[in-house]
């Protein structure tokens, strides 16, 4: 794997961990599995701001796999992830190789 890949790779991970940061604030706020959050978009390209708004139960259910993220569309990366589900305002990928064993070693 390039390193490109792999910064992508990692980066993703740390956009998974500010997300998961952000969902529990928002429970510890009150918010239910049906509340609407907004997300930061899991691309892991350098200066993506995106925002996906999805329910809480929705996110949990992507990441109920460790390879799995919430990307906006057209954001994938086609070389290290395939999309897996598309939804109105954002796609589900699913790393594989190389990048799927590094973001399931990363935390978060």
């Amino acid at each position: 794997m390039d390193e490109r890949h792999e910064r992508i790779a990692k980066n993703e991970t740390v956009f998974r961990a500010a997300n998961r940061e952000i969902e529990q604030a928002d429970q510890e706020g009150g918010a239910g599995p049906d509340q609407l959050i907004e997300f930061l978009c899991e691309c892991g390209r350098q200066g993506c701001g995106g925002v996906i708004t999805l329910t809480v139960a929705d996110y949990d259910g992507v990441h109920s796999q460790a390879d799995r993220f919430v990307v906006l569309r057209g954001h994938e990366s086609t070389e290290i992830e395939k999309v897996v589900a598309e939804r109105a305002n954002y796609l589900v990928v699913d790393k594989f190789g190389e990048a799927e064993d590094i973001v399931e070693e990363e935390p978060g």
